[in-house]
């Protein structure tokens, strides 16, 4: 029998959808195959230590008081010499013996990034892994960067001809300076039109309908504005859409390199904007299914109805359409999820973000697809992926290799 690969789920991180990560990080180690792999919970604090340790496993013991205060848990510290050197990635911690501490190798195969946002999502994390020669699952930081930034997703999927609402960004003033109330407004009229209100306010590059406001006037605007500017360098304005609803649709490629679909769904809300406490925090809608969902459920309890009955022909290729060209563009990889925004009254479809680590990574899309996949099938299929996409990246770059050398002995 093959030897099991060691995966290394990595959760948590300095962002403000921590919580989140924590239950998709979770649900991707109870996913794994216990046949082909063994895993084992890294966990980033909010501080940025990283940690280890069977504790990490159970939901019941979130929040954690202070990590360095739970018997089994180890900080650990991410060898970014390891693949180089010793053939295999490693973490290494410090382990107490009779004269001191001894550093312990910690090996591992393959990364899986399950950071949502700050930190992670946006492709920091994975050009961490990049530089140390880590394997690891899902997007690239090309794909990871690019999507994470709003306003050049939309200016992508304008580029391939796809169907966007129109936008504009607003830069954080400097310190001590204000908005200039009147450039504003005559800057939104060219972006936008005459007709500005309502209008939706979000940061730039965060995810999860973090920060998210609607603006009816003036003064919502600039409030609005101040929220996205505490968490974000800059904000995006965009219209507001008239009887909005929203879908949302999974991505991905299949082990033969093509681009895959999930079923769509449509999530319920009573409230105008899907933000993150109606997308994590809402209690099931009066009518709704009830869910299969495992032991931490994160995006996976979210109130939703599958493959809706309203949408036509059209609109169902169209969501998928502009889905599989995004994916392909962006060259994006793993599990990723694109939310649409959706005029119920005219039929009209705009993108609205990609998430390239979302919620559960959208397995229950999978399980629900017109060709059902479980949630260990799609695991098994982003780890194969992941090893063959940081096998393709190696390469002999070396000055010598290069003609670059400048030094010699």
């Amino acid at each position: 029998m093959a030897e099991k690969k060691i995966v290394a789920v990595i959760f948590g991180g300095r962002s403000v959808e921590h919580d989140v990560s924590v239950l998709t990080g979770l649900q991707f180690l109870e996913a794994l195959d216990p046949i082909k792999y063994e895993g084992i919970p890294v966990y980033i604090d909010p501080l940025g230590a990283w940690w280890t340790g069977s504790t990490l496993t159970k939901r019941n013991n979130y929040p954690l008081a202070l990590a360095s205060a739970q018997a089994d848990l180890v900080p650990i510290q991410l060898d970014l010499s390891a693949s180089k050197a010793l053939g295999r990635p490693h973490f290494t911690l410090q382990k107490k013996t009779l004269f001191g501490f001894k550093t312990i190798a910690m090996p591992f195969d393959i990364a899986v990034p399950a950071v949502h946002g700050s930190n992670g999502e946006d492709g920091t994390l994975a050009g961490l892994l990049d530089f140390a020669a880590i394997p690891y699952t899902g997007c690239r930081p090309l794909g990871a960067s690019a999507t994470m930034n709003k306003a050049f997703t939309k200016r992508c999927a304008r580029a391939e001809g796809l169907n966007v609402l129109g936008e504009f960004v607003v830069n954080r003033p400097k310190a001590r300076d204000f908005i200039d109330e009147n450039a504003l407004l005559d800057d939104l009229k060219q972006a936008l039109g005459d007709t500005l209100f309502p209008v939706i306010v979000k940061p730039v590059n965060l995810g999860s309908s973090i920060g998210v406001a609607k603006a009816s006037n003036l003064d919502d605007l600039i409030a609005g504005l101040m929220q996205a500017f505490k968490m974000d360098g800059q904000a995006i304005i965009e219209p507001f859409v008239a009887n909005l609803v929203e879908y949302n649709i999974a991505a991905r490629c299949d082990l033969d390199g093509k681009i895959q679909t999930s079923a769509i769904e449509r999530p319920l809300s009573s409230v105008d904007i899907l933000d993150f406490k109606n997308k994590y925090l809402g209690g099931r809608a009066a009518g709704a299914p009830k869910l299969k969902t495992g032991p931490s459920q994160g995006m996976a309890s979210l109130n939703r109805i599958l493959d809706p009955k309203e949408l036509t022909t059209e609109q169902d290729q169209l969501i998928r359409g502009h889905a599989k060209a995004l994916f392909e563009v962006l060259q994006l990889a793993g599990s990723v999820r694109i939310d649409f925004l959706c005029n119920s009254a005219t039929g009209e479809i705009w993108v609205n973000e990609v998430n390239t680590i979302p919620g559960s990574f959208a397995y229950f899309l999978w399980e629900a697809a017109a060709t059902p996949i479980s949630f260990l099938t799609l695991s098994n299929q982003m780890i194969l992926e992941g090893f063959a996409l940081s096998a393709a990246r190696l390469g002999d770059t070396t000055a010598v290799r290069g003609g670059a050398t400048l030094f010699t002995s």
